[in-house]
C-alpha cells in the first residue's frame, strides 16, 4: 500500500478536486484506492453524529461500504478546539486514533489518498500535523496550488521540497487561467525541475467546476425559497451584487449569464433588472419579500428566489466561501471533473513516481 498525501500552499487551492479526481482515475485504471482525511475542518451533523462534510460527499459519490467516520476519524468542531486550548484533550489519543483508523482502512488497498489540512504544520494543535502524519506512514506527497500569486506558490513549493526532500513527488497547478498554461510549461516547470521538483499537472480554470448548486446556497444562507423550488439543482457560476440604479444594473447584469444576484429585498428595480438578464437565482436580503409582479416574472424566467434575514454583505461573504468545498459539488460536475483531471495531470509520470504499473 502506498500512502499519498495531497497538501497545499494556500487556502481554496483545489485539494479536494485533486483528491477526488486522482482517485477516480486510479480506480478506473484498476487500482484499489482508499480515501482518508486525518482531521476534518467541515463539521456536519448526520443522524445525530458529527461527521466531516467531505466524507459525506465522498461516500455518496463512491458508494462504498465504509463509514464516514472511517474516512475522517477526527472532526475539528468548535467544542473540540476549545477543549484542546484548555488542555482537556489528550493529543496522544487523537494521534493514536488517526493512525489506527488509517491502518485499518488501508489494509487491502494499493493506494491511500490522504487529504491534508493544507500546510504541513496544520494539525499541530491536535497532536498530529500534516508533517507528523507523513513521517508516521511514510507517505509520498503532492502539493497543489492555484495559479494566482506565482511568487507565493513557488515559494511554497520550494519550501515543501526543502522540508520533505524526496517524499515530495511533484506539484500540480490548479485553476490556471486562460493563457497561463504555456507560461507554466515553458518557464515555471523548467525552473522547478532544475530544483528537483516535478510538475505533475496543470489543471485549467473551469466555470462548471467552480459553480454552485442553488440548493446549497439556500442551505448555507438559511434562506426561505419562495419561488422556483423545481430549479434548485441549477448551477450558479457567478455572484453579482445589485446596489446601483436600474439603467446601470441592466448593463452590469447583462455581462454575465448563469449568475445569482444578491440585492436588498426592498430593491424591486434591481430585482427586475436582474430578471431581464440570464439569472439563475435572486437572493433578497434584509428579510424583505418581493412583490407579486417580481415573483410572476421570476416564474416566467425560471429563476429561483431566496429570502434571507441578514444583510447583503453577510450573504456575499457566505456565497464567496461556498464554491471551494468538495461537498458543494453536484454529481453533474463529475464527468467534467474526470475530463479536466485526465487532461491536466500526467498520470504516466505520477504512476512512475509512485512505482505503480497498470
Amino acid at each position: 500500500m502506498i500512502p499519498v498525501m495531497i497538501g497545499s500552499v494556500t487556502e481554496f487551492s483545489g485539494k479536494s478536486l485533486v483528491w477526488l479526481g486522482v482517485g477516480l482515475k486510479m480506480k478506473a485504471d484498476g487500482f484499489k484506492v482508499g480515501f482518508f482525511k486525518p482531521l476534518g475542518a467541515l463539521p456536519a451533523r448526520v443522524n445525530d453524529t458529527i461527521v466531516d462534510e467531505d466524507a459525506v460527499f465522498l461516500k455518496g459519490v463512491l458508494d462504498e461500504e465504509v463509514q464516514m467516520g472511517t474516512i475522517c476519524p477526527v472532526v475539528l468542531t468548535e467544542e473540540l478546539l476549545t477543549s484542546a486550548l484548555k488542555g482537556q484533550v489528550k493529543t496522544s489519543e487523537v494521534r493514536a486514533k488517526v493512525l489506527k483508523t488509517f491502518a485499518a482502512l488501508s489494509g487491502d488497498r494499493d493506494v491511500m489518498l490522504v487529504h491534508g489540512l493544507g500546510k504541513l504544520s496544520n494539525g499541530s494543535l491536535m497532536g498530529i500535523s500534516g508533517l507528523d502524519f507523513i513521517n508516521e506512514v511514510d507517505a509520498r506527497v503532492i502539493f497543489v496550488d492555484k495559479f494566482e500569486n506565482p511568487l507565493e506558490t513557488l515559494d511554497g513549493f520550494m519550501y515543501a521540497r526543502s522540508v520533505l526532500g524526496e517524499k515530495l513527488i511533484g506539484v500540480i497547478f490548479n485553476k490556471v487561467p486562460h493563457g497561463k498554461p504555456g507560461y507554466i510549461k515553458d518557464v515555471v516547470s523548467p525552473y522547478l525541475k532544475s530544483n528537483g521538483v516535478d510538475t505533475l499537472g496543470v489543471i485549467r480554470e473551469d466555470p462548471l467546476i467552480g459553480s454552485l448548486p442553488v440548493v446549497e446556497m439556500a442551505k448555507a444562507l438559511k434562506g426561505e425559497v419562495i419561488c422556483g423550488e423545481e430549479w434548485l439543482d441549477e448551477l450558479v457560476e457567478h455572484f453579482m451584487v445589485g446596489a446601483m440604479n436600474m439603467e446601470s444594473a441592466l448593463k452590469y447584469f447583462g455581462r454575465v449569464a448563469n449568475k445569482a444576484v444578491i440585492t436588498g429585498g426592498d430593491r424591486s428595480d434591481i430585482q427586475l433588472a436582474a430578471l431581464e438578464t440570464p439569472t439563475k437565482c435572486l437572493v433578497l436580503t434584509g428579510g424583505f419579500y418581493p412583490s407579486d409582479a417580481i415573483l410572476s416574472r421570476a416564474r416566467e424566467t425560471g429563476t429561483s428566489v431566496i429570502v434571507v434575514k441578514k444583510d447583503t454583505a453577510w450573504a456575499v461573504e457566505v456565497c464567496d466561501s461556498l464554491a471551494s468545498h468538495l461537498q458543494r459539488w453536484s454529481r453533474v460536475k463529475l464527468p467534467r471533473l474526470r475530463e479536466l483531471t485526465e487532461e491536466g495531470i500526467d498520470f504516466s509520470l505520477l504512476y512512475e513516481k509512485l512505482g505503480l504499473s497498470r
